[in-house]
């Protein structure tokens, strides 16, 4: 599927004309409920003295969000050494988070030409135009000097590899860790010294370090970019020797200098830490359960929608639940289908779903385990790790979904009725029963002359009651279909029993999963935004 960006902010495809998402500042993903409980988390650790490992999808690397939420975190940090890969990706990846087939580019590519460069993709509500990780790296000219040697030098993307066909080897990991630093060799010896003349610290070099005013209150952290390194054990052997270090050095575990390594499975696998390290001295944060529906609504409530009577509003409201919970993971598909998309029938979400995906998915047929212990793990299960390393996969709200649902698309399958079901239950179903519960609180005075509440309770019965032989309800227990049923003992205007009728058939068919037509929904939403005696004292 090719879209063409139009100068009128709209894509075509074919006949059909799809507009774009809104544009989206990238920096609000921050600001989200999910990733900001996720970095407070990792900004703990860090500030409890534990190295970490964060582990992200190929697609969240590839699409320059990593670095981005790496960015995020090291600002909360007061001195953070970010030490240059030895192999550099293409900046600005070249993708279509809306409408079209995302496009990442290589990561390991070493053959970037000036013209091959990505443009920038209209259809990308996340785009910024300048979201450079190292806008002031010192050692540019360092890694300038190896993207060209390694015009030359092929790249193996699985397995972490560089090989060169040069004379030039890539700068190791701990030379290039002491460039960092300024200093020449042994670049752990700087980091102690870093971290001793820290404010609050049980040693110093000297008296002078201990009262300094521009001493930093925290010992540095050390953030290395496993997508940008040639050698996984490179990664793992400078830990595990920093951890001993560090620890004969006689530290506490708080004042030491930590290690953030950020980076993806094939890149850093947890075999090269060895058996020295434990939990206690390194922790593995997965990009996984980060998402919720809580910051799918937000986005979508960010972009407000026109002015719009009780009625629209609430089934505007309807139309984002149901967004919402089809989209699941895939923030992107949200906020392009809201635009595509402004309600209607099943059928007519599913073409519009249809028209927001990509053509080609590697994961249609694919199954994973949809266990509840799966989705609530802080760590995506070996059945599913596969899956969740290439961005097919997430826990989403208790849920494993499918990132990009494509599965939905399958009219034999009754999927995305259930949650369109599930998404018009979240959202109707409390006011249904805060509509049955105004009316109770109505009976006894609308009652007609010379009928009795226990008379109307009886009249009120369900069939279950009857065919078992039950005592009547309890008033404040009947449900909005026993006040239906006895509805013409009331003093209710006929519009309004006709309103009761309505609410009472969609809570029936909602409670079986029975997803409500626009025409039930429209009416619905006239029902609930009217007050029961709104029309008389009118």
């Amino acid at each position: 599927m090719t879209y063409i960006a139009q100068n009128e902010g709209a894509a075509v495809r074919g006949s059909e004309t799809t507009p774009l998402a809104p544009p989206f500042l990238q920096r609000d993903l921050a600001r989200l409920p999910g990733p900001r409980r996720h970095l407070d988390r990792l900004e703990r650790d860090l500030r409890a003295g534990l190295n970490c490992v964060w582990y992200f999808p190929d697609t969240v690397v590839e699409s320059g969000r990593a670095n981005f939420f790496l960015r995020e975190l090291m600002s909360r940090l007061e001195e953070s050494v970010q030490v240059p890969g030895s192999i550099t990706s293409a900046e600005g990846s070249a993708h279509a988070a809306g409408l079209g087939t995302i496009a990442f580019p290589a990561q390991r590519s070493a053959s970037i030409s000036p013209g091959s460069m990505p443009v920038r993709d209209l259809f990308d509500p996340w785009h910024e135009e300048d979201d450079s990780f190292d806008a002031d790296d010192p050692y540019g000219a360092l890694l300038d000097s190896l993207v060209a040697t390694a015009t030359s030098s092929p790249v193996n993307p699985g397995t972490g590899t560089f090989t060169s066909q040069g004379t030039t080897t890539p700068a190791s990991l701990v030379d290039r860790l002491a460039k960092q630093l300024g200093t020449v060799g042994a670049p752990l010896s700087e980091l102690l010294r870093r971290a001793r003349r820290c404010r609050g610290g049980s040693h110093a070099d000297d008296l002078d370090e201990m009262d300094d005013d521009s001493a930093p209150d925290s010992p540095p952290t050390v953030v290395v970019r496993g997508w940008e390194e040639h050698s996984a054990e490179e990664m793992g052997q400078l830990l595990r020797t920093a951890h001993a270090t560090f620890r004969e050095a006689g530290l506490p575990a708080e004042r030491r200098p930590r290690f953030l390594f950020a980076a993806r499975v094939q890149d850093l696998p947890s075999t090269v830490f060895g058996v020295g390290l434990s939990h206690s001295h390194v922790t593995m944060h997965w990009w996984w359960r980060v998402w919720t529906r809580l910051d799918t609504e937000v986005l979508l409530a960010w972009r407000p929608r026109p002015s719009a009577t009780a009625a629209q509003a609430l089934l505007d409201r309807v139309t984002d639940a149901v967004v919402a919970e089809v989209c699941g993971p895939d923030i992107d598909r949200a906020l392009v289908l809201r635009e595509v998309w402004k309600g209607g029938d099943v059928e007519s979400l599913r073409r519009a779903l249809a028209a927001t995906l990509p053509d080609h998915e590697n994961d249609v047929d694919q199954k994973w385990p949809r266990r509840m212990s799966t989705a609530h793990a802080s760590a995506p299960s070996a059945e599913i790790l596969d899956a969740w390393a290439t961005g097919t996969v997430d826990s989403w709200d208790g849920h494993v979904r499918a990132v990009r649902a494509r599965h939905l698309l399958d009219p034999g399958s009754n999927e995305l009725r259930i949650l369109v079901c599930n998404a018009q239950n979240r959202v109707l179903l409390p006011l249904i029963e805060e509509a049955r519960t105004s009316l109770i609180e109505l009976v006894p005075d609308l009652l007609r002359k010379e009928i009795g509440l226990d008379y109307f309770r009886e009249q009120a019965k369900s069939d279950y009651r009857v065919r078992n032989r039950l005592p009547a309800a309890p008033l404040a227990e009947l449900e909005i279909g026993d006040l239906a049923r006895a509805a013409r003992l009331l003093i209710l205007p006929t519009n309004q029993q006709d309103r009761l009728k309505t609410l009472s058939k969609a809570r029936n068919r909602l409670s079986h999963l029975q997803p409500l037509s626009q025409e039930e929904l429209v009416a619905v939403m006239e029902a609930l935004t009217t007050d029961w005696v709104a029309d008389d004292e009118a």
